[in-house]
């Protein structure tokens, strides 16, 4: 079997971890049924066991990259910090995730809900929701602007950090550097002045 290092692993998550790998590099569309099964050693129509379609395999890949995203989010939070502390480190946590595991970040970056089934959207678009209610918690605290649209300014914030993926090099500065920096430029903006 391809994967028989994955000692302990289930069948069903090793189809998940090979199914990952083709979705980040060939993308939804480019990835067959077939081409993840030639990775695990698992016959084709056997598949099948494990999931009825690519479309529920992709989901289910889908919501474990979130839930690594949003254990790393969880993870950085120190819950008796201040709201501006808890958002470095919610965004470091976030940046460490994604820019330390490829496979998954590719996932989250460049599948657009959008482009599939309504089906399989309202799952991808669930699945960020409840990444997104991290940082909603966490902006709703924020000392804003009068009038500062909190919405749109998580959106922003979320936005620059998800685009990280792109232009990140680990040569550069870390991600808490990043993570600072891209929240100075919203925070210096809007914050109320103390």
């Amino acid at each position: 079997m391809a994967n028989a290092g994955l000692e302990g692993a289930s069948r069903r998550d090793i189809v998940v971890e090979a199914a990952a790998k083709q979705f980040a590099k060939h993308g939804y569309d480019a990835t067959t049924m077939r081409n993840i099964a030639s990775l695990t050693g698992i016959l084709p129509g056997s598949m099948y066991y494990y999931f009825t379609s690519k479309e529920e395999l992709f989901a289910a890949v889908h919501e474990k990259a979130i839930n690594h995203i949003c254990l790393g989010v969880i993870r950085m939070i120190n819950p008796s910090a201040d709201a501006w502390t808890r958002l470095e480190q919610a965004s470091q946590g976030y940046l460490d995730a994604m820019l330390n595991s490829n496979v998954y970040a590719s996932l989250i970056v460049t599948e657009f809900p959008r482009r599939r089934s309504r089906k399989l959207r309202e799952k991808l678009v669930s699945d960020r929701r409840r990444f997104e209610q991290l940082f909603v918690e966490i902006i709703d605290e924020l000392p804003l602007k009068p009038g500062v649209d909190r919405s749109y300014w998580r959106l922003a914030l979320l936005g620059m950090l998800a685009w990280t993926y792109v232009w990140y090099k680990p040569s550069g500065d870390p991600p808490a550097v990043v993570a600072k920096t891209l929240i100075d430029l919203l925070k210096n903006q809007t914050a109320e002045d103390r």
